[in-house]
C-alpha cells in the first residue's frame, strides 16, 4: 500500500468558481481535508487548463466548452481527466456528474473505490438550463431518455450519495441500489438571525412595518427566476411588500428589465461574495423564496431557515423537504405557478416567531462536519 495521507479526488461536471451549492461543499470539502490531513483534489471543467491550490487541497481545470448559455462548461474529452488521474494516483474517487464522466474514467478508475454524489437533478435541469424550455413535452420526453441513462452511468460505482430523501427517490427510480444519504451542512456562527441589518432593509426601500421578499442564487429557469417575475404584480398589490433578487447568471439582464417597470420595488442586488454577505441579506428578509424543481437539497433553504428565515419552496424538489422537516407550512404547488408561489410566500411571512426559532434548532444539527463524517464513513464501507 501506498504510503502517505489518503488521497481523494472528486470529478465534478456542474462545479464553477462562480457557481452555488456544488461550489460550497467541494470549498468546504478541500477545507475539511486540510484539517484532517487528507489530500484533496477536484478536476473541473473550465475556459482553460489551470492547476490552482486552494485551502491545502489542489483544483484542476480542464479546457472545456461553455454549456451554452448557462455560465458553465461541460467535459467533452475524457483524454485530460484520466492524465490527472494517472499523475495523482487517488486512494478514492468521487464523480459529482452522471452525465458523461463515468463512461469517460471507468477504465482509469477500474479498482480504486469510486462513489458517485448525485448533486445535480440534470434530466430536469438540462432543458430549462441550457435551452430555457420551460414547458411543453421537450423536458418530459428528455428525462424519459435521461434518467435511465443516468442509472446506467452509476451502476458500476461503488455507492451513489445523496443529500436527501427526495433525491435517493430518483435515483432509485433510475435503478441505482447502493445509495446512501449524506446531507450537506451550514456555518451556524455565520448564518444566525444576527446579522439581521435594519440598515440594508431601509435601503432596500422596505418601509417600516413593511417586508422583504427574497431570492438568492444563479438567475436562470431552472431556478424558477421566470416565476418569480410573473408573481411580482401579485407582490406588489401590498405596498409593503419589496422583493429582492441577488445573484447572477443569464436571466440577470431580464430581472434588470422588469426592475425598471416595477418602480423600484423589485431590487436587482450583486452577487453576495462571501458568506457573511449573503447571511446578512437572508437574516434581513421576510420570507426566502426556493422555487425551481431541480435542487437536490438546496443548501440556501438550510442556510436562509439557520438564519430563522421562512422559506417558501416548491414541493417538486428536496427544499420543500427541509422547510417540512423545520416544521414549516409554506410549501406549495406546482413549482411554476405564480398564484401557488404568491400564497405560499405570505403563509411563510407569517410564520410566528417561536416557529422561527425552531427553524434554526433545525438547521443548527446539519453542520460540515457531521457532513463530510458521513461521506467518509460511506467510503470506509467500501475501503475499510
Amino acid at each position: 500500500m501506498r504510503e502517505g495521507p489518503l488521497r481523494v479526488l472528486d470529478i465534478n461536471n456542474f462545479y464553477s468558481p462562480v457557481g452555488g451549492g456544488i461550489r460550497v461543499y467541494h470549498h468546504e470539502k478541500l477545507r475539511w481535508c486540510r484539517r484532517e490531513g487528507i489530500e484533496c483534489a477536484l478536476i473541473h471543467p473550465s475556459g482553460e487548463n489551470s492547476v490552482t491550490r486552494f485551502e491545502g487541497g489542489t483544483l484542476y481545470g480542464v479546457k472545456s466548452p461553455p454549456l451554452a448559455k448557462s455560465g458553465y462548461h461541460f467535459f467533452t474529452r475524457g483524454a485530460p481527466i484520466r492524465e490527472i488521474i494517472a499523475s495523482f494516483k487517488p486512494d478514492v474517487v468521487e464523480l459529482g456528474s452522471g452525465i458523461v464522466v463515468p463512461r469517460m474514467v471507468e477504465k482509469s478508475i477500474k479498482g480504486i473505490p469510486s462513489f458517485g454524489f448525485y448533486h445535480s437533478n440534470w434530466p430536469v435541469a438540462l432543458p430549462l438550463s441550457v435551452f430555457d424550455i420551460t414547458g411543453g413535452p421537450i423536458p418530459n420526453l428528455f428525462q424519459r431518455f435521461a434518467v435511465p441513462w443516468m442509472g446506467k452511468a452509476y451502476r458500476n460505482l461503488d455507492r451513489v450519495m445523496a443529500a436527501s430523501e427526495t433525491s435517493l427517490s430518483v435515483l432509485r427510480r433510475a435503478g441505482v441500489e447502493r445509495v446512501r444519504k449524506t446531507p450537506l451542512g451550514v456555518h451556524p456562527s455565520v448564518f444566525s438571525p444576527e446579522a439581521r441589518s435594519e440598515e440594508l432593509r431601509e435601503k432596500l426601500g422596505v418601509p417600516r412595518g413593511g417586508r422583504l421578499v427574497l431570492y438568492m442564487g444563479r438567475l436562470a429557469p431552472e431556478k424558477g427566476i421566470h416565476v418569480l417575475l410573473k408573481t411580482c404584480p401579485l407582490f406588489f398589490q401590498d405596498p409593503g411588500i419589496v422583493v429582492a433578487v441577488a445573484g447572477r447568471g443569464h436571466w440577470r439582464n431580464r430581472v434588470a428589465r422588469a426592475a425598471s417597470r416595477f418602480g423600484g420595488r423589485l431590487k436587482l442586488l450583486p452577487h453576495a461574495s462571501h458568506a457573511g454577505e449573503s447571511a446578512s441579506i437572508m437574516a434581513s428578509a421576510d420570507a426566502f423564496l426556493s422555487m425551481g424543481p431541480c435542487d437536490t437539497f438546496s443548501l440556501v433553504t438550510l442556510e436562509a431557515l439557520c438564519c430563522e428565515t421562512p422559506v417558501a419552496a416548491c414541493v417538486e424538489a428536496a427544499a420543500a423537504e427541509l422547510v417540512r422537516g423545520a416544521g414549516g407550512t409554506s410549501s406549495y404547488g406546482p413549482w411554476n405557478s405564480p398564484r401557488a408561489l404568491f400564497e405560499s410566500s405570505l403563509a411563510a411571512m407569517a410564520e410566528p416567531e417561536e416557529k422561527r426559532r425552531g427553524f434554526r434548532r433545525f438547521a443548527e444539527k446539519y453542520t460540515w462536519d457531521a457532513c463530510f463524517e458521513g461521506i467518509f464513513a460511506v467510503y470506509r464501507e467500501v475501503t475499510g
